[in-house]
This record gives structure tokens, sequence and C-alpha cells, in this order.
């Protein structure tokens, strides 16, 4: 979604846009329902118990808070957001922060979460603030991290005014340098918790 230092206007026009707009959205309620399922039971099956808490970075208006809930209603939510228009108008009731993916050292969060989601905003970080923010998020991971991005390789639509996505390989060797090993569907778990997953789960290449 957004990130520190970015120069786009991240207002109600740009929500409603790419949030709202029948024609324009990003994702309906119910994609979003069904991915926020996945993401939410994955957690869950690596963790061996309910998902407790949740840290979601680049959350927008916090709409992943809802569609949690609706599995977990006692989760705790974090949500962290450059964008001053979603903060002042959902952080207090959902539980949202001002601040961006390469500020969560500063902010006031848990040590760790259960699950740490970062969808539909890391492909706006250039490689340096990319490098950086993924090693936050991954001292942040106790359970899993669901890090959507897209690589050269890949078809996207949406909002695209991104810096030019590297080749898969190069995010591939960037998580497994901030210590994060791909479990499959854009999902991770530490390399210290690797053993909570089987040897055929380890996505990562050979070195």
């Amino acid at each position: 979604m957004s990130t520190t230092g970015a120069t786009k206007a991240y207002d109600q026009a740009y929500f409603d846009k790419w949030y709202r707009h029948p024609r324009h959205r990003v994702k309906s309620a119910a994609e979003l329902a069904r991915q926020a399922a996945f993401v939410l039971r994955t957690a869950e099956f690596v963790l061996g118990r309910p998902v407790r808490t949740v840290l979601d970075v680049g959350c927008g208006e916090g709409q992943w808070r809802a569609a949690l809930r609706r599995h977990r209603p006692s989760v705790h939510y974090d949500g962290v957001d450059p964008s001053a228009y979603a903060v002042a108008r959902y952080g207090a009731r959902r539980r949202l922060q001002l601040g961006g993916i390469e500020s969560l050292d500063t902010l006031a969060l848990r040590d760790e979460y259960d699950l740490v989601i970062c969808c539909g905003m890391l492909n706006y970080l250039d490689a340096a603030a990319l490098t950086r923010g993924v090693a936050q998020v991954a001292r942040r991971t106790g359970g899993v991290a669901y890090l959507e991005l897209f690589a050269r390789e890949d078809a996207f639509e949406g909002d695209t005014d991104w810096p030019a996505p590297k080749p898969a390989q190069w995010y591939r060797d960037l998580m497994h340098e901030a210590g994060l090993l791909a479990i499959g569907m854009q999902c991770y778990v530490t390399q210290a918790a690797r053993d909570r997953v089987s040897a055929l789960e380890h996505l990562e290449t050979s070195a």
C-alpha cells in the first residue's frame, strides 16, 4: 500500500479509488475475506494454535482487521501506515499508528507477533528501503510473515506506479539475508523457526 517517504498522496481520494471504486479497486470484499482466511489458517497451522497477535504493515485503513476478527474476534491487531488521512480517521478505532516499514523499531509495538502482514505495499519501496524494512519485519515475526511481492517475471494490475520490480531471485536472496525462510504462497518463517515446517516446505534455493 504505502511507504515511508513516499511522494504519492495516500489521501481519501486514493483509498476511494483503489479500495472502493467498482472499476479500479484492487480486490473485492470477498477476495479480501478469502485472502485473510488463507493467511490466518496458514499461520495457525505453522504455530499449532490460534493466532493471537497481528502486525499489519502498510495497513492503509486497516481493512484486514475486520477480515481477521471475523475468525478470531479477540485477536490483538496493530496497524502501521504512513497515511496521515487513514490514521487520523481510523487510528483510534482500529489501532493504527503513523509510520512505515522502516520505522517499526521506533514505534510502540510488541517485540513479536504471531502473524505479520505486508500486503500491497512492498513493491512501492526502492531496493534500499525494502532491504531495511524486511529486516525489521523479520525481527517482529514470531510465527508467519505474509509478504506480498511481485517480481519482474509476474503479471500484475492495479496501482502499479512502482519502481521497476527486481527478478524473483533478487527477492529470494533478500529474504534469505533477512533470516526469512519461504514456505510458499508468499508466506515466510524465520530461520530460527524452520523446524516448524517440513523440509519439503523449505523453498529456498541451494547456495
